[in-house]
């Protein structure tokens, strides 16, 4: 993983946004800024405009302004803003697999991440339209437009980043390969080139090493004498510090994550 290592009094950690760019940069084989859009609109990180009703249909079935219009009936399915992504889903158009999430709390990540993949089984595409109010606040809307028309969305695997411990924030989505590409493959690619779990420390005069492993501070001696907790480093500078061998004098102790 090549993701620098934040070294500071009270920081060991790397940055994760860092880490899900270069994990998207990894399986990306193009972009998918349609069914990006659609992500945005349906509730996914990034924001959901509360104003906006999200439609979709079939990659054979157009949608005009008639076919949402208030009241229609048999028009195109409305995908509920509570989690568009899972109505999706439900009427067949794709499948969700999570592929990794990790916490600060157990990893050297400064804020968690959730990369999850989406298999689009079926071509389809959604609109956008905002209803209008102007005589009456009840009843059926007296205006309407169709205000957004992401595209078409192909079918085939997609990747999408996400960072955050309490509240998720978007970091990207890429086209990952066709739809029977292995899931699986995925989440052990991420494992073994993005590991956020173990720690190597170094230092470059004497080579005494520690290792420490799921966000702990504590080093385990490997060509050292002894353990080493990293909040009793001293002499920090950039992204090292004094070495804790007694016999090191002027050794600087490096620390890589993964």
């Amino acid at each position: 993983m090549d993701v620098a290592t934040r070294v500071d009094d009270h920081e060991l950690s790397v940055d994760v946004q860092d880490t899900v760019t270069e994990i998207l940069n990894s399986v990306r084989v193009g972009d998918a800024p349609a069914l990006a859009t659609v992500l945005r609109m349906a509730n996914r990180p990034g924001g959901y405009d509360g104003k906006t009703s999200l439609y979709v249909a079939d990659a054979l079935t157009k949608i005009s302004r008639e076919d949402v219009a208030p009241g229609t009936v048999g028009g195109p399915e409305y995908l509920d803003d509570a989690d568009g992504l899972r109505e999706l889903e439900k009427l067949g158009y794709l499948t969700v697999h999570d592929l990794a999430y990790e916490t600060s709390s157990s990893s050297y990540l400064d804020e968690g991440r959730s990369l999850t993949a989406i298999r689009v089984l079926r071509p389809f595409h959604t609109v956008g339209v905002v209803y209008r109010w102007r005589r009456a606040l009840t009843g059926p809307a007296d205006e309407w437009d169709i205000v957004n028309r992401p595209g078409m969305v192909w079918p085939g695997v997609y990747v999408h980043g996400a960072v955050g411990d309490y509240r998720s924030r978007d970091v990207g989505l890429v086209y990952a390969g066709p739809p029977d590409l292995d899931t699986d493959a995925l989440i052990y690619a991420i494992r073994d080139e993005s590991d956020v779990f173990t720690c190597h420390a170094v230092c470059d005069r004497c080579g005494a090493d520690w290792y420490a492993d799921d966000g702990s501070w504590l080093f385990q001696a490997n060509r050292a004498h002894a353990d080493f907790d990293y909040q009793d480093a001293r002499r920090h500078d950039g992204t090292t510090v004094m070495c804790p061998e007694p016999l090191c004098v002027d050794g600087r102790v490096s620390f890589t994550v993964g």
